[in-house]
Parts: structure tokens; sequence; C-alpha cells
């Protein structure tokens, strides 16, 4: 018998796995998570957080305490380079675009915030929300069955071991996952280097010569070694790869060898330096990881669910990993809390896996192209950063949690604004007086938004609850700009998913859109309605 049971157990507490404890709480969801080391990494991690990410944390208490943390050392080193070394003559140079450039499509610019410090930020969050967050606390074997999964954890503080029962298990723990590796979950990409980091302090500024930057692509001491600012202006992280086929490894890394490459790599032999250990408290004086581009070929094995690094690996270049895997768990969360509370069939779970791993092969290719264009080929982002935008903001999911029917353009194809399988678009409201956006009515369950000049038909009582919202009567549009933008008429209706996504769309909301909307919650959920339209439990 388990000691403690509980519906969803998460491994790993890194900002994905606090991410999804935070989402699931929202829901209601009791949660227990496990994270074997006993505090955040100081290394560098995620530094930006993305306007959709920023969008999910504005949703659940988050958006505040990050926008008024100390911000990354990045937020004044804006440049890239490219060069032989720090001091030498650079092959390129560019910059970060402006927080501003998605004001017009996002309510929330992004956010520059060191990991190490946005992590402590949403543990806080999770805890204050309920959750039930054990950190230096290591997950063992998962032995499923068909009504969940027993999951064995050790303090490693005190040694003690007990068993969890969990119905559902998330496993946030890393792109080594032990969970992934024990489920026998294999993975498709490739590996581009083995990489060692090297914390350090010094004072760079010579080699600097004035210039605010914040990430170097070198070729010394070997090609592929980047040069980025830790979290002060004189401390850094020089990631060298190396090469294990022929010998190499990270015991080769001694103190001395590491100050060797420092110096190597920012081009002053007599560099006064010292290097940091790679964890505080700990001895090793480098922390190794693999510069990779892959994507878990399964996202589930029963009642096991991939996210974040778990589930995909990413280059660094772009900033998209970690963003990538809290909006992961943001399309998680609630699918699995209709799951947990019956209002959902387990089907919709499927949806989870059709929708965000094709948003991460893409992303996988984008950060790829970005790495190859930053160490190697042209300097031109331009195109690159609108694909960021694209996706963060604009990928279109197909899944059986979206209604596929859309409605037909001028041109006779169905438009952009609005379709189903789309977030749903930033509009300037006004609620109660006070100027919002709309994806501020959105969540945590279901919403019907109906235009101003929708009929007065009330929507059926379908699966699961449905929040309905009508323009002109408690929300404003004073622009006229929500019909258009979702592209239906002033007198249609949208349903927006709980994760505020656009599950299905009408041109005029009347009897015959009712009666549609009731199978659509019913199709979404996995529900299927008896023919009186009532829930078949």
């Amino acid at each position: 018998m388990s000691e403690e049971n509980v519906p969803a157990l998460i491994v790993g507490g890194g900002i994905v796995g606090l991410s999804a404890a935070v989402f699931l709480r929202g829901h209601g969801v009791p949660v227990l998570l496990a994270e074997r080391h006993p505090g955040p990494s100081m290394l560098a991690k995620a530094r930006v957080l993305s306007p959709r990410t920023m969008e999910l944390y504005r949703a659940h208490g988050l958006e505040g305490p990050l926008r008024a943390a100390p911000p990354s050392v990045f937020l004044e080193a804006t440049d890239v380079v490219r060069a032989s070394t720090l001091a030498a003559p650079e092959d390129y140079r560019g910059s970060r675009p402006p927080g501003g450039a998605v004001s017009g499509v996002s309510p929330c610019p992004p956010v520059l915030v060191e990991q190490s410090t946005a992590e402590p930020l949403v543990r806080a969050r999770a805890e204050k929300l309920g959750a039930d967050v054990r950190f230096h606390t290591e997950a063992g074997e998962v032995v499923q069955d068909a009504d969940g999964a027993d999951v064995m954890l050790t303090d490693r503080g005190s040694g003690r071991r007990y068993s969890v029962r969990a119905r559902y298990v998330i496993a946030a723990d890393g792109h080594r996952s032990p969970v992934r590796r024990a489920l026998g979950i294999r993975t498709h990409g490739k590996r581009l280097a083995h990489v060692v980091n090297i914390a350090f302090e010094a004072d760079l500024s010579t080699a600097l010569r004035g210039r605010p930057i914040g990430l170097g692509y070198l070729t010394r001491p070997v090609p592929g070694t980047l040069l980025a600012r830790l979290d002060a202006v004189d401390r850094w992280v020089l990631m060298v790869p190396y090469d294990p086929e022929r010998g190499q490894g990270p015991l080769d890394f001694t103190e001395e060898r590491c100050a060797r490459a420092v110096r190597e790599a920012v081009g002053d032999d007599t560099l006064p330096l010292r290097v940091l250990p790679a964890v505080p408290g700990g001895g090793r004086a480098v922390h190794t990881w693999e510069l990779a581009s892959w994507v878990a070929r399964e996202y589930r094995r029963d009642r096991v669910l991939l996210v974040g690094d778990a589930a995909h690996v990413m280059p660094p270049s772009g900033g998209l990993g970690a963003n990538t895997g809290v909006q992961d768990a943001h399309n998680l969360a609630w699918k699995l809390a209709a799951v947990l509370d019956g209002s959902a069939g387990e089907e919709l779970l499927a949806s989870y896996e059709a929708e965000r791993r094709p948003v991460a092969e893409l992303t996988c290719a984008l950060s790829t192209r970005l790495q190859e264009e930053r160490t190697g080929g042209g300097g031109d982002e331009v195109a690159a950063r609108v694909a960021r935008i694209a996706l963060g903001l604009g990928y279109q999911y197909a899944s059986g949690a979206v209604w596929g029917q859309d409605i037909e353009g001028p041109d006779g194809r169905a438009p952009v604004a609005g379709r189903p399988g789309t977030r749903a678009p930033h509009v300037r409201v006004e609620r109660a007086g006070r100027g919002c956006s709309s994806i501020d009515l959105y969540g945590p369950g279901f919403s019907l938004v109906l235009g101003p000049d929708a009929g007065n038909t009330e929507p059926a009582q379908g699966p699961a609850p449905l929040k309905v919202l009508r323009l002109g009567d408690g929300v404003e549009d004073p622009a006229g700009e929500w019909p258009r933008a979702h592209g239906v008429g002033s007198g249609g209706a949208v349903l927006v998913r709980p994760d505020g996504f656009v599950a299905w769309r009408a041109a005029s909301w009347g009897p015959d859109a009712a009666g549609e909307l009731r199978t659509v919650l019913a199709s979404l959920l996995a529900r299927p309605l008896s023919p009186a339209g009532l829930r078949r439990d």
C-alpha cells in the first residue's frame, strides 16, 4: 500500500515542473512535486520569458512578481557577436529586438529574468496555491497499472523512502529524464555536441571595449565555443564542446584547464579570474550537457506524460526551450484537470501530444537554424525573429480538442484570424469600466463569447461548465475590433478553451449554433451525448 495518494505527481522542479504545479492548482487539482536537487542551479538557462509564456503567467498571478524581479544582466547586454575570441574583431554583431515589438498582438511584452530568479517565484506561487513542493526528494521507479502509478520517493536529506500513489505522473525531469528512459521512450533528432559549462568571475571590460555583449559565439579554444553572461556584470559562463570519441571527458577539465580555456576564449593570456563551482556548495568545476535537437517519439505512456526537456531538447539560440516547456505544461494542465474531475473522457489526453509535439518539431528546427546561423552562417535574423513570434503566438493545433469545421472567408478559404486551433487574438476591451485584453476574459473553464448583435438563445448545458460573455453586456469592445479579429460578424460566437485557444466558432449565434455547440463540447471533451442531449456517464 502506498503511504500517500495524490491525483497528480510531478517529477522535476525546474521552471516547467513548477509551472505545471501552478497551472494544475489553478484548476483545483491537488499536486505533489518532487525535485532531487536542494535548489535551483546558478548556471545560465532560460533568460527570456516570451509574450505567450507571460500571458500564461499573467492568468495565474505571476506576471507582477516576474516583472518586479531583478532583471537579467541581458537587459543591458543586448548584443550578440561572432568572432575568434572576445577581444578579436567581430565577424558578425547583432542585437535583440525591443520588447515592445509584440505590443499589437499581445498585452505581455517579454521579460528578461534569470531562470534562477524566476524559479523561486514560480515555486512560491505554486505553494501559495496549495501545491505540495518537496525539494531534495528523488523519484525512483514508476510502476503503473490500469488506475494509476506507484512511485518510490527518497528524502535525500534524511534518507527516508516512501511510496506515493498517483493517478497521473508528469515527467518534468530534464533532458536526461530517468522517467522517460525507464519507460523506454525513444527520441529522434541529432546531437550537435557534448558541452562543459565553466562558470567564472572576471573583469572583461578590456576585451569588451564598451560593447554591451551578452553572448559571444567564438572559435577559441575550439570552434563552437559560447561565452555568455551569467548573473552579474563580472560573472560569466564559458560553454566548451568536447569529444568523448577522442577520449575527452568532463574529468579532463581541471580548474587549471578551465582557467586556460577562459583566457584563450577571451583573448587575454594574463586575465585574472576565479573559476566558480558548477553547483553552489559543490566541488565540481564543470557541468556537462548535450547541445542537441530532438523530440520524444511519444509524449505519453499510459499514466505518465512528458513535458519540457523530458519531451524535447533544442539548442539555446533563441531562448525557446523553457518557453516551449511552460506552454506544454499549460496545454496539459486543463486537460488533465478535466479528466480528473470527470468532465472529460481520458481520450482528451491524446490531444496533448497531437497538439504539442508538432510545435516542438517546428521549434527545434528553428532553434537549430538559429544556432547554425550564429556559429557559421549569415547574420540576418529578421525572418527568424518573425518565426519566433509565430511559434509563440501564431501556430495552429489540429486535434480532437478542436472542432475542425470553419467559416469560409471572402476568398473561399478560412481566414487565419480566430481560426479554431489558434490562440484567441488579443483585442483591447473594457470590463467594469476598465481596459483589459480579451485574453483576460478566458479560463479557468470554457468561455463562449457572443458578438454584440448575437441572438438571445441561451446555450444548453453541456458536459462541462461554460462561462458566457456577451459584448455590450459587461464587456465592451469600444473600437469594434473583436468581430474582425476573430473572423466572425457582430452576431457571431467564439468558443475559447481553458488555455485561451479557439475551439469552435459560428458566423451567427442562434438555435442552430446552440445545438451544434452542445455537440461540439461533448466531442472536444470525449464525453458523448445521449439522444436527449444529456451527458452519458
